[in-house]
């Protein structure tokens, strides 16, 4: 699946970058607009489920990678967004009651993002824009530990994990740009906070019923690179952070589980007018 994807990915970006559209009028200067885009990263994922939350334990952290595709069309001011976003997860180290856990293994985890909203302070040849938003979460984490050593002692690997969860979400993502000459400065920023409580929980193949008591996520992007604001063509540098977990309740026992990622990414947009 993940070669798949990626295979997916690098056509879209050349996609990206092929198209032409001789007759496209300037960015920002119609009634719709749309703009594709897609990236790559490197850094660390989050995964973890911490049985008691009462003691100093920490969810999993390691390195990943990452890639994402989306797109944000509009009519004057009013914007529908999609967002995907896929980490892998592969070792992982965390504290629990005193003792530093390892392990190796595999997994992933991905987050959906579709929303509705507003996208304003426009100007016409220009691309920069901000876009207020509000919509719907879809996440999935999946963990798969081949080998898990606890105090430098080797343990039997835990089963396969798998979470997934839904809910809310609203943010508001920036663009804007500095002419330069025949190339813009381009610097973007973003903040979202949301809702979307851990709903499945399984162990082996097996599902486990959980209470889901509070949930918090919450995600910032900041980056900056270069506009060609000419043909409507972005490169952009920075960091990328998600990271989410639930209280629950897992077989009678308080537990908080969570996942996330926090990416350097390096990413592509194209924007057409209309």
């Amino acid at each position: 699946m993940y070669k798949t994807l990626l295979s997916l990915f690098v056509s879209s970006l050349l996609l990206i970058g092929l198209i032409t559209v001789p007759a496209q009028a300037q960015v920002n200067s119609g009634d719709f607009g749309l703009i594709l885009n897609g990236g790559v990263g490197t850094g660390a994922s989050m995964y973890g489920v911490i049985l008691s939350t009462t003691d100093s334990s920490t969810l999993g952290i390691g390195p990943g990678s990452s890639f994402n595709l989306g797109f944000m069309a509009n009519f004057s001011i009013l914007a529908i967004h999609s967002q995907f976003y896929y980490a892998t997860i592969t070792d992982l180290e965390w504290e629990q009651q005193g003792q530093t856990y390892k392990t190796e293994g595999s997994g992933h985890v991905w987050t959906w993002d579709g929303t509705v909203g507003i996208k304003a302070l426009t100007e016409e040849g220009d691309m920069g824009y901000t876009h207020i938003f509000v919509g719907f979460r879809i996440w999935q984490a999946v963990r798969e530990e081949d080998k898990r050593t606890v105090a430098d002692n080797s343990q039997t690997p835990s089963a396969k994990q798998e979470m997934t969860g839904n809910g809310f979400i609203i943010g508001i993502r920036d663009l804007s740009t500095l002419p330069l000459g025949p190339v813009s400065l381009a610097l973007q920023t973003g903040l979202w906070v949301y809702k979307a409580p851990l709903s499945t929980f399984k162990i082996g193949g097996n599902e486990f019923k959980t209470t889901a008591d509070q949930n918090i996520g919450y995600g910032f992007e900041i980056g900056a690179g270069l506009a060609f604001e000419d043909i409507g063509l972005s490169t952009i540098v920075g960091l990328h952070l998600d990271v989410q977990a639930t209280e629950i309740v897992l077989v009678g026992i308080d537990a908080l589980a969570g996942a996330g990622y926090a990416q350097f990414f390096f990413a592509v947009s194209k924007e057409f007018g209309f």
